[in-house]
């Protein structure tokens, strides 16, 4: 089994991906690099502290993890790569299986519950949000900005939520949109740029905005 993947062996990738490193000096030896060492020993740091790992996940210098839930609430299978960014909520979960790739600059945002299955590629610039990310009242929305700079709310306010699942063997297209409560079927393909609102079933390339079916995969 090969320890690290070089950007070469991808398109668009920034920078190799490394397997768990648990050490500075460890760092120095993979990166050859004091900077990149760095990096990559806080990245990893990160994701140890923030989530349930198996052995051989490989992580980017630009992977990023934000985890307001427990560490429980975060699982990555074997054999996946992260290069992006990863972002649960006080009840957010991310499950990512086996094999699966998260592409630089993506963001997966959970409220509630994102699922990749196992051997789905997601591209770079990909974002998956099972939430609004904003209250959809206007007056809420300035408030909930407020209370990120610290102002006290005059009252709670809400962000609609869904979860979101993403079937096996799948393919995200760069810079293509997952949004809340969306169901994708095994196998399926949205193409580049497309918004996908609603479920797509197995087996299809989706393409658009709003995505729709423009192609049934016949069985290989």
């Amino acid at each position: 089994m090969r320890r690290n993947i070089e950007a070469t062996d991808h398109a668009f990738a920034s920078g190799p991906v490394y397997l768990r490193i648990n050490s500075f000096l460890r760092a120095l030896r993979e990166t050859r690099n004091f900077r990149n060492a760095l990096l990559v020993r806080a990245v990893w740091k990160q994701f140890c502290r923030s989530g349930q790992l198996a052995e051989t996940v490989r992580l980017g210098a630009g992977a990023r993890v934000v985890n307001l839930n427990n560490s429980e609430a975060l699982t990555i299978g074997r054999d996946s790569v992260i290069r992006g960014i990863l972002r649960l909520e006080r009840q957010g979960i991310i499950a990512i299986g086996e094999s699966v790739y998260i592409g630089d600059a993506s963001i997966l945002s959970a409220m509630e519950r994102i699922e990749i299955g196992q051997g789905t590629l997601v591209a770079h610039n990909v974002q998956i949000f099972d939430n609004d990310s904003h209250p959809i009242n206007a007056e809420d929305r300035v408030n909930d900005f407020r209370k990120k700079l610290g102002y006290k709310l005059p009252r709670a306010v809400t962000i609609a939520h869904a979860p979101v699942s993403i079937g096996e063997r799948c393919w995200l297209g760069m810079n293509s949109i997952v949004m809340k409560g969306v169901t994708i079927g095994n196998d399926t393909i949205v193409a580049s740029g497309s918004v996908v609102v609603t479920d797509l079933p197995p087996s299809v390339i989706a393409a658009g905005n709003p995505a729709r079916v423009v192609k049934v995969i016949a069985p290989s």
